[in-house]
């Protein structure tokens, strides 16, 4: 059987099965498995244990749990809600100061949790009550906690980088580090946003009040907003300079936020139970992906789907700007219908050739990949943002997150234009440490 029925049997047999609503981590393992046995008959069934143990046994992978573990301690011991109350005292005679705040306090979690969904959650639980208090417009209050919150995936430590750092074999330093710039460069294009919106319409936002805020208050704010960015430069600073690898930079980084609750007196057994058992469930969660996604990599590749993708690309003399195009097309449909991670593992193997065979620097196409994640994270029916903050934000509708969050999804998509333009933005850090 060739690589085009080969294809078109992994696709309709994906669809059939996500579309029966069949979890997707048992859909892409079914689904490669029979695709291994119809090619090449019952002969490949006892190399599956290999294949699994050969992706599971990876030094590298066990970042995720410890940067999930450094999340958890920050979120369990209240870390991330001083920082966030801190942040609005010293932003709150900016106009529209608490948008920003965000934006901000998004982008710095983003720099501990890598996961969108946990930062968007944390930052709505304690943000939207504060905005809902001062009356700041909820399509805004919402977007903006929608769209900050991709920036967990973006910023590193980030879990789909370290996925696909380990799918293509490329550095994962190097990918953490072009994702730093990016991440900065699209939370001042949400600000910036956030800035045009208040000058359209100034009553999206309260009057600012310039109230007497006392020196102890300041210094508090100051003092709770400087103990997250310790925890912070500890983490990615020691990456940067190289005295630790990403795996090592996990563990230091939940080191590092225990000891920081505990100077808070905020940390106690009972919260180090209860950031162990989410990090187990999420771990075992995103390994059983990563798990079933290297059965259908193996089968794409058995299959020679890779190499006929890309040749066909080469041959059909497709531009780079032309074949990018249609990867954004790919990727903004699929963003639609299937979880990032998910997304990711179904489509690399199938692309990345052609991607290498195009001339893209593999490195930079990880930021863009991750970047069409943070798309499909705010793009309906899938949309596990709109989701997040929708289930924290009380007696708000779908309908009107996804309005709130549409003109940031727009701000996402100049980011990802800029990117292509200027793929400098994302490689001048990691290139500038070799």
């Amino acid at each position: 059987m060739n690589w085009v029925w080969m294809l078109g049997f992994y696709g309709v047999g994906l669809g059939l099965f996500i579309g029966f609503g069949c979890p997707i981590a048992i859909a892409l393992g079914l689904v490669a498995i029979a695709g291994i046995v119809l090619r090449s008959g019952w002969m490949f069934l006892p190399t599956i244990g290999d294949i699994l143990w050969n992706q599971g046994n990876s030094f590298t992978l066990v970042a995720i749990p410890m940067f999930i573990l450094m999340g958890e301690i920050v979120l369990q011991t209240g870390l991330s809600q001083r920082f966030y109350r801190g942040l609005a005292v010293l932003l709150g005679r900016i106009p529209g100061g608490l948008a920003h705040a965000n934006i901000i306090g998004c982008a710095m979690f983003s720099a501990i949790s890598g996961s969108s969904v946990a930062t968007g959650i944390t930052m709505g639980q304690v943000a939207l009550p504060e905005l809902r208090n001062r009356n700041y417009d909820i399509k805004l209050s919402v977007g903006s906690l929608a769209a900050g919150g991709t920036l967990g995936i973006l910023i590193p430590p980030s879990i789909p980088m370290i996925i696909y750092a380990v799918t293509v074999q490329v550095s994962i330093l190097d990918l953490f580090m072009a994702g730093v710039v990016p991440g900065i460069m699209l939370s001042v294009l949400f600000m910036l946003w956030i800035v045009i919106s208040i000058w359209r319409n100034p009553h999206l936002v309260p009057p600012v009040v310039r109230e007497h805020v006392s020196g102890r208050t300041l210094l508090l704010a100051l003092r709770d907003c400087l103990s997250f960015a310790i925890l912070i430069i500890l983490t990615i600073g020691s990456l940067y300079l190289g005295i630790v690898t990403p795996t090592e930079a996990g563990g230091f980084g939940a080191l590092a936020a225990m000891l920081i609750s505990l100077a808070y007196g905020e940390l106690s057994l009972k919260r180090i139970w209860s950031a162990l058992m989410r990090t187990v469930s999420t771990t075992s969660v995103v390994y059983y992906i990563i798990m079933a996604g290297a059965l259908l990599s193996f089968g794409i590749v058995d299959a020679g789907i890779a190499r006929g993708v890309s040749n066909l690309v080469v041959e059909s003399h497709l531009s780079p700007l032309e074949f990018f195009l249609i990867v954004v097309l790919v990727y903004v449909v699929l963003g639609m219908l299937i979880e990032g991670v998910s997304m990711m593992l179904v489509t690399i193997p199938v692309l990345f050739p052609s991607i290498v065979a195009m001339g893209f620097d593999p490195i930079w196409f990880g930021v863009i990949l991750v970047i069409f994640i943070e798309i499909g994270a705010l793009t309906p029916p899938m949309g596990l943002n709109l989701f997040a903050i929708h289930s924290v934000a009380e007696n708000v509708d779908l309908k009107t997150v996804i309005r709130g969050a549409f003109p940031f999804l727009c701000m996402m998509i100049l980011g990802l234009v800029l990117l292509y333009l200027f793929p400098a933005i994302a490689l001048w850090l990691p290139y500038s440490m070799h």
